[in-house]
């Protein structure tokens, strides 16, 4: 990469980061902590919320607590105008550069649909979290801006020394390692300062990290397919630059599959941050598991591409709606684990879906007007 757009992702980095450090929140926990209904009970009970987490204390309790109804109350909001918005975008965008073949176009397109996905996820999970009591918009900005200079300076580099120095092959086996390792830079420096700590304002920290990769390589993408100056997975497969091929290529990428780029850091931090915050350093390993966790499944999925090569077409097929399937996968284990951060104040304004479930094993059962134990947030 010329010495230029180093320098410019470098900045990216460094100013994104410190500007996210310098702003980090300094606002008190919201809700505060008290005893609420236990969303995950099947049974009156009550569970204690220390202000940023549901902990393992419980006490006896009167009324079940209400779970809301699928697709309705929170589910909706302005996160589909945005989805919307992405979906014309991409539309008029693609059709344009299929018409005329003007690179810009589909770089702009690319860039601005992959955008507004990114705001309609993060407004969707937004709704369901309350992640604005605990991270606000422009933090989440500044983290995707950081992330970006992240991918040009550190993955982008990485991977294509790899890619020359041991192939593609062993570039597709790494590529969870290192891609995953430089979402979770930006995070994990502001976690490491003091910042964000709260295990929503993680979840916040991570799909901003995503959301400036996704964006990033899917631009990249958008450069180099038209020029068929991107890696090529199969030996002696000559890259298609025709536009209705490019076209259809990123509109795949944009919606079904840069997306697992945030999803995968969002169950990583989803998992480090809840345990760090609930048991300190006795939780490192539950966290160092979960990074290595999305780590391997990114490089599974990535070496599917050149498993593939010279495979039967049937078979090569099936592999493809696998990867696809994949993301709804994912999804599903990524709401498994944020959703255990839903606040008390939403439980039965959010979709049944995004209620707690499996919280911490209750502990010791205490007096419902007592304070929860210290131990049980740490």
């Amino acid at each position: 990469m010329a010495a230029v757009p180093l320098v410019l992702a470098a900045v990216a980095l460094v100013a994104g980061t410190w500007a996210a450090h310098r702003l980090a929140p300094r606002i008190p926990a919201a809700p505060a902590a008290g005893w609420f209904a236990d969303p995950s009970a099947r049974e009156a009970r009550r569970r204690y919320w220390d202000g940023r987490a549901w902990t393992g204390a419980v006490a006896e309790g009167h009324l079940l607590a209400e779970l809301g109804h699928r697709f309705r109350g929170r589910f909706w909001g302005p996160w589909a105008g945005w989805l919307a918005g992405a979906v014309v975008v991409v539309a008029v965008g693609t059709a344009v550069y299929r018409s005329t073949g003007e690179v810009p176009v589909i770089v702009a397109t690319s860039l601005l649909g992959m955008a507004g996905v990114c705001a309609a996820f993060y407004g969707f999970v937004d709704r369901q979290l309350g992640l604005s009591d605990a991270i606000r918009p422009q933090q989440v900005v500044l983290v995707t801006v950081a992330s970006s200079g992240a991918v040009l300076l550190v993955a982008a580099n990485v991977n294509t020394w790899v890619i020359e120095t041991w192939g593609i092959g062993t570039a597709t086996a790494t590529v969870g390692f290192v891609e995953e390792t430089t979402k979770l830079l930006v995070p994990l420096a502001l976690f490491l300062l003091g910042a964000y700590r709260d295990p929503r304002a993680g979840i916040g920290l991570g799909l901003a990290s995503g959301f400036g990769f996704a964006i990033t390589e899917t631009t990249q993408y958008a450069v180099q397919l038209p020029q068929a100056s991107g890696p090529s997975f199969c030996a002696g497969v000559t890259v298609t630059t025709d536009p209705a091929a490019v076209a259809t290529a990123q509109v795949l990428r944009i919606f079904l599959v840069s997306p697992l780029h945030w999803l995968w850091t969002g169950i990583a931090v989803a998992i480090a941050w809840r345990l760090w915050h609930l048991y300190g350093r006795r939780g490192t390993p539950g966290a160092v598991g979960g990074f290595l966790l999305v780590m391997v499944v990114h490089s599974l999925n990535d070496s599917s591409a050149t498993a593939t090569c010279g495979a039967d077409p049937t078979v090569a097929a099936l592999l493809g709606v696998a990867k696809y399937a994949l993301l709804a996968v994912t999804y599903l284990v990524f709401r498994a684990w944020a959703r255990k951060s839903t606040p008390p104040t939403l439980i039965g304004r959010v979709t049944r879906a995004w209620a707690p479930k499996h919280l911490p094993r209750p502990a010791a059962a205490v007096e419902p007007d007592a304070e929860a134990p210290a131990t049980a947030a740490r």
